[in-house]
């Protein structure tokens, strides 16, 4: 008598049915849309840890933390909000707004050429299936330099989704080094030095972390500081959406 193997689970039969060249970007999108969150809650909650690991508030300390800032969230371990709240907590708008872009252009550049790495012709023809990704990827690699870095500015600033995700599908886009790190760099600079002023103010309480402030300040000021926090980037956020919806919709008519 002879047994029956069971099939294997319904998640490998759709990784084995998955193309070869786009397994390694699969296997990335779902660790880099996962492990960040949990990762970047739990950074938050020890800010004061991170400060005293970093050793000061000087400029060999903001180094310290704009390379960690970059290796973390190049590889997808943490998510670039957390890392710049904790480098606005503890350095202060100015030095925090500098090191914080300053680990944003490593962690893209760290990330980017991942991506590069792993994406392959079958990834881009999964986002050719896209309408929406597909006029975005036409316009990166058709248009000239200063229309695609446009496009990609705009996508940092809407967020369009997780900073490792949207290095990932840059990637399959086709984006060229300098249009992507310019554009990112470009897009990502108002929230992050928004997001460096709420932290810093934050800080200027005197609270050593996120807790802390909570008791000093009452929970319910924070919950209003975080509320006020997600609102302006969402409108930030509403804004880009809106421009880059007109963009492609130009893009669209032009390609008919």
């Amino acid at each position: 008598m002879t047994t029956q193997t069971p099939p294997p689970p319904q998640w490998k039969q759709f990784f084995q049915s998955l193309p070869r060249g786009m397994r390694g970007g699969f296997v990335l999108l779902i660790v880099w849309s996962l492990l960040p969150m949990g990762c970047g809650l739990y950074l938050l909650a020890n800010i004061n840890s991170a400060h005293h690991w970093l050793g000061g508030e000087d400029l060999k300390a903001a180094s310290l933390f704009a390379a960690s800032y970059a290796v973390l969230t190049g590889l997808g371990i943490l998510p670039t909000y957390a890392a710049t709240i904790v480098g606005g907590w503890v350095f202060g708008v100015e030095l925090g707004f500098a090191a914080c872009a300053a680990g944003y252009l490593g962690g893209s550049t760290i990330g980017f050429g991942i991506s590069k790495l792993v994406c392959s012709n079958h990834v881009a023809t999964w986002i050719d299936s896209r309408k929406r990704w597909r006029i975005i990827r036409k316009t990166i690699l058709e248009e000239n330099f200063w229309k695609a870095t446009g496009i990609i500015a705009l996508i940092r600033l809407s967020p369009s989704g997780p900073f490792a995700v949207t290095n990932l599908v840059l990637a399959a886009c086709g984006a060229r080094w300098k249009e992507f790190l310019i554009g990112s760099s470009v897009g990502i600079a108002p929230r992050t030095l928004f997001a460096c002023f709420m932290a810093a103010t934050g800080s200027a309480t005197g609270a050593t972390d996120i807790q802390s402030l909570a008791q000093n300040q009452g929970v319910l000021a924070v919950i209003v500081g975080i509320v006020i926090f997600i609102v302006t980037l969402a409108v930030i956020g509403g804004i880009a959406r809106a421009a880059l919806d007109r963009a492609l919709r130009d893009e669209t008519t032009a390609i008919r």
